[in-house]
C-alpha cells in the first residue's frame, strides 16, 4: 500500500487519500484500461473508502462503500456537479442543458417530466406493448445461425422504449450509429482517452448525420399529432416538448432534440449489456438455464404475463439481480467536486474529479455471503440479499437512474420471452469471449448465439 500522503490540516488530521502506486508517467493507466471495474475493486480492497490513483495525465479521487453512497446522497449531495464529466460532451452535442449534465433546478425540472412516463405503474396495463417489440426481433431472427447478441440486444431495447415512448421503432443500422456518436463523444470529454481530432473523422461524422435526421424526424412526428392523438394514445414528447418550449431561457433547440434522442438510447448500456450477460451465465451453466427456463414456461405459458406475475418470478429476478451485483454496467458514476470538502477526514479540492464507486460493496462479505459465487437464492424470501442499500446498480444521489424502475421489469420481461421462445446455443467459443469496455462494460463483439424455435423442437 502507498504511503503517500499531502498533509493539509495537521491539527485536524485532516489528509490527502493515499496514491495507488502505479509506473513512471503511466500511473495506474494500463490497469484501468484493461479492466477499470476490476482496478477500482481490487484498490477499494487495498485501500479502503477514500484513494486517489493517476492514469496518464489524469487523475481522480475514488470514494467507495456505503459511507461514500449516503455522503453523495446526502449531507454531501451539495459538494459534486455532473458539468465537469458531461459538461464539455453536451456542450459538443449542441444541447449544454441535457438532463444527465447539468444540476440544479433545470436537471429536476426535466426529471419531474420525464418520471410519469418511466416508472413501473405506467405500464401496470401496458406489459405486452412492451413485448411487442421483442417478440418481432426474436421471429425475425429464429433459425439464424450466428448472431451477435450485443447489436441484438441494444435493438430490441432501442425499439421497445421508442415504440412505446414515442410511438415508432428504428433500424438496427440507426441504433448502432446513434450508440457509436454518444460513446465516441464520451471518450473524448468524459473519459478522455480519444484526441478532439476523432470527433472530426468520416465515421463519426456520419453517424452525427444519421442522429441529426432521427431527432429531425421524431420531433416533426410529435409535431404533427393531433389533440385526439394525445388523449387516445399519450407519447412522451406530448408533455416534454411543450414543457420545454415554455422555458427558452432554460432550453436550446439541441436540448429539446435531446429528449426526442433519449427514448431510442436510454437504457442501452444498463438493459442491453446486462441482457448478454445474463444469456453468458445460462449458456455457461446448463443446470441455471434448465432452471430459469422450468420457471418461465411456468409463467409464460398462457401469453405475456402481468406485472404482478413477473415481480412474483423469484429466480428470474434473482439472474437479473445477481448479474447486476458481479456484473453491473454502471459500477460507479464520475463527478467533479464543486467546493472543497472533506471525507473522512481526506481533503478533496474544487475542480477535482471523482468516482463514486456507487457498487463497491457487491462482493463485500458483511452483505454478500460467500459474494463471488454466482447465486440466484439471494433473491429467496428467506435472504433477501437485494434489499440491502449495498445492492445499488443504478447509481446514488440525484442523477441515479431515472429508468431504475422500469429497467427492472424490461430484463424480466425480455429474458423470460427469449428463454420461454427459443432454444438458445452458443455459436462461439465462449472460453474466447471477454468482457470490454466501451465506455460502459458490454461483452466482446465475438460473444455470438443461435437461436431455434423451441415450439418447433
Amino acid at each position: 500500500m502507498s504511503h503517500i500522503t499531502d498533509t493539509v490540516t495537521p491539527q485536524h488530521n485532516i489528509i490527502r487519500p493515499p496514491l495507488v502506486s502505479g509506473l513512471p508517467l503511466l500511473g495506474s493507466a494500463l490497469p484501468l484500461l484493461r479492466n477499470p471495474h476490476d482496478f477500482v475493486k481490487k484498490a477499494y480492497g487495498e485501500y479502503g473508502n477514500v484513494f486517489r490513483f493517476r492514469a496518464a495525465h489524469q487523475k481522480y479521487i475514488i470514494l467507495a462503500g456505503q459511507d461514500a453512497n449516503r455522503f453523495v446522497a446526502g449531507e454531501g449531495k451539495d459538494c459534486f456537479t455532473v458539468e465537469g464529466f458531461w459538461g464539455e460532451a453536451f456542450e459538443h452535442m449542441g444541447c449544454p442543458h441535457g438532463v444527465v449534465g447539468v444540476d440544479g433546478e433545470i436537471h429536476k425540472f426535466q426529471r419531474k417530466l420525464m418520471s410519469p412516463h418511466l416508472v413501473q405503474s405506467a405500464f401496470k396495463d401496458k406489459i405486452p406493448d412492451l413485448a411487442s417489440p421483442i417478440q418481432d426481433l426474436i421471429t425475425r431472427n429464429i433459425n439464424k445461425k450466428r448472431i451477435r447478441f450485443g447489436p441484438l440486444s441494444r435493438h430490441m431495447i432501442s425499439n421497445q422504449i421508442g415504440y412505446n415512448l414515442q410511438g415508432y421503432k428504428t433500424s438496427h443500422k440507426k441504433v448502432e450509429q446513434m450508440i457509436y456518436l454518444f460513446s465516441s463523444v464520451m471518450n473524448v470529454f468524459g473519459l478522455r482517452k480519444w484526441p478532439k481530432i476523432m470527433l472530426y473523422t468520416p465515421k463519426i461524422l456520419l453517424a452525427a448525420a444519421i442522429t441529426k435526421k432521427h431527432v429531425e424526424r421524431t420531433l416533426k412526428l410529435s409535431e404533427q399529432r393531433s389533440e385526439e392523438d394525445k388523449q387516445t394514445s399519450p407519447q412522451y414528447l406530448d408533455d416534454i416538448l411543450p414543457a420545454m418550449k415554455a422555458k427558452p431561457e432554460w432550453f436550446t433547440e439541441g436540448d429539446i432534440g435531446m429528449h426526442a434522442l433519449l427514448p431510442f438510447v436510454a437504457a442501452l448500456d444498463t438493459v442491453a449489456a446486462t441482457m448478454g450477460f445474463m444469456i453468458f451465465r445460462l449458456l455457461n451453466d446448463p443446470a441455471l438455464y434448465k432452471r430459469i427456463q422450468t420457471e418461465v414456461d411456468t409463467h409464460f405459458a398462457n401469453g405475456v404475463p402481468d406485472l404482478a406475475t413477473l415481480r412474483s418470478m423469484q429466480d428470474l429476478n434473482g439472474l437479473v439481480k445477481e448479474t447486476m451485483r458481479l456484473q453491473p454496467t454502471g459500477f460507479g458514476i464520475t463527478r467533479t467536486a464543486a467546493k472543497d470538502f472533506v471525507f473522512q477526514d481526506h481533503q478533496v479540492y474544487k475542480g477535482e474529479s471523482v468516482i463514486i464507486f456507487t457498487t463497491a460493496d457487491h462482493t463485500n462479505p458483511d452483505y454478500f455471503p460467500n459474494p463471488e459465487k454466482f447465486d440466484i437464492n439471494r433473491n429467496s424470501k428467506e435472504r433477501n440479499e437485494f434489499k440491502q442499500p449495498a445492492f445499488a446498480p443504478y447509481g446514488k444521489g440525484a442523477h441515479n437512474c431515472i429508468g431504475a424502475s422500469l429497467a427492472d421489469i424490461m430484463m424480466p420481461l425480455n429474458m423470460g420471452l427469449i428463454v420461454h421462445q427459443l432454444t438458445i446455443t452458443a455459436a462461439c467459443d465462449l472460453n474466447k469471449v471477454n468482457v470490454i469496455f466501451n465506455p460502459a462494460p458490454v461483452l466482446s463483439n465475438n460473444f455470438k448465439v443461435s437461436f431455434s424455435s423451441r415450439s418447433s423442437s
